[in-house]
């Protein structure tokens, strides 16, 4: 008798969002101010509260281990010093036009509009000002590192985890007892977060069925909206950035990349780990692609924690969605520090699945912003990932493939023919 098969945890995603939605839709239907519907919502607010709270706990130490762990561990960069400088330039060159994309399409499309939660009685909100650009560049640095810990501020916890590797890097083999500690750390956090999200059905049934008890199932319009903006702004950059970087950068054909790497980018998207598809998209890289292996090994792993575009797309969005949700307008040099702080939480993001909806957690609290627009996207994020994570990934190999041929040793002939390496190692 065969043993029946365990429902992955996406799938009890998704029973937790549908049971939220039914449960709320007749919750709203009775009446949110009928005494049992009253005696109840906190109840259901509570396993919702809960799985915030725990998704808040463990956001520091990951982001933490996680900087500390990929810098500590960067042995090569010193005889790839050029390409690490041209590396992280073409990082943050993708980083700040995939979210400024992303919330120029939020600007033009608005998802959020139209459904002004304040006006339902959720009361009204002010966004904190968002820094200015001495700020922001003064922020970066922790006057108390404690402080900002404790305070969960994400800028001052990465540049903090950049220096501690960085230091740790010097200190060359002194360090390896502490290396292999923060690198345990690290993984231990990983799993932590994989104990954390099991929660995650539990904590979308009870923040869907509240939101849909008192607001009404007119929240699906904005959500349904959000996911098109999103997807549509990873599309547009695939289409339209990443092969202008490819055609007049990389001197490549787009399409040809693109049927190459279609494989990383499925796996990818499957799988929402860029850290998942590492594997392939190196082998890709350097059988298909013509990266040399050395290039490849030291942009490909630091591209699946420090590159990640489609997150970034995700965080400029999703702020923009809440603050549309409230009807709070956020100024034009709001959003071009937003664009900047985006940017730095997204090569701050770790390479696993819902590790963008931790960050986003952190950063709407950060700007004072109600964490009513994550209730609503949490149990569509599974949905919106998989853009993000296969976007994320495509930007590795594009950044690869860029700087190998900045460098001039890409191998064209292997580019242009993805039989070839293959016929050579038969040969050999």
């Amino acid at each position: 008798m065969s043993k029946p098969r365990k429902l992955k945890l996406l799938h009890k995603i998704f029973i937790g969002l549908f049971l939220g939605i039914i449960v709320g839709a007749i919750l709203s239907a009775v009446g949110n101010d009928e005494p049992f519907v009253v005696g109840l919502l906190p109840w259901l607010g509570l396993l919702g509260d809960v799985f915030l709270r725990l998704i808040k706990m463990v956001v520091v130490p990951l982001v933490l281990f996680s900087i500390i762990s990929g810098v500590s561990n960067l042995t090569e960069i010193k005889k790839l010093r050029s390409i690490g400088t041209k590396t992280i330039i073409i990082f943050f060159l993708t980083g700040f036009l995939s979210i400024g994309t992303g919330i120029l399409m939020a600007n033009i499309f608005k998802p959020g509009a139209g459904l002004n939660i304040a006006e339902l009685g959720a009361g009204t909100v002010e966004m904190r000002e968002l820094p200015t650009v001495f700020d922001s560049i003064l922020g970066l640095f922790p006057a108390n590192i404690f402080e900002s810990l404790t305070q969960g501020e994400m800028l001052h916890i990465i540049s903090f985890g950049i220096f501690i590797g960085a230091g740790l890097l010097l200190m060359g083999e002194r360090a390896e007892p502490i290396v292999n500690l923060v690198d345990r750390l690290s993984e231990m956090m990983y799993k932590v977060v994989d104990i954390v999200i099991q929660f995650t059905p539990f904590g979308v049934f009870g923040l869907m069925s509240k939101a849909v008890t008192i607001f009404g199932v007119g929240i699906f319009g904005p959500v349904f909206n959000f996911i098109l903006v999103d997807y549509g702004a990873n599309i547009f950059n695939i289409v339209v950035w990443y092969s202008l970087i490819l055609y007049f950068i990389a001197k490549v054909n787009p399409l040809k990349f693109y049927k190459k790497a279609f494989e990383p980018w499925a796996i990818a998207f499957s799988t929402c780990s860029s850290a998942a598809a590492l594997p392939v998209t190196m082998k890709v890289g350097t059988d298909k692609i013509g990266i040399p292996k050395e290039t490849a090994s030291f942009i490909l792993p630091l591209g699946a924690t420090a590159n990640m575009n489609g997150t970034g797309i995700y965080f400029g969005i999703v702020v923009m969605f809440a603050a549309q949700l409230y009807g709070i307008e956020i100024s034009f040099s709001q959003q071009i520090m937003l664009v900047l702080t985006a940017t730095m939480l997204s090569i701050g993001c770790a390479a696993a699945p819902q590790t963008g909806l931790i960050i986003s957690i952190a950063l709407l609290t950060g700007l004072g912003i109600p964490l009513d627009g994550i209730a609503l996207i949490a149990g569509v994020y599974r949905i919106v990932d998989q853009i993000h994570t296969s976007t994320n990934a495509l930007g590795d190999l594009v950044v690869g493939v860029t700087v190998s041929s900045l460098e001039k040793d890409l191998d064209r002939e292997v580019f242009n023919n993805s039989d070839l390496l293959a016929v050579k190692s038969q040969a050999s």
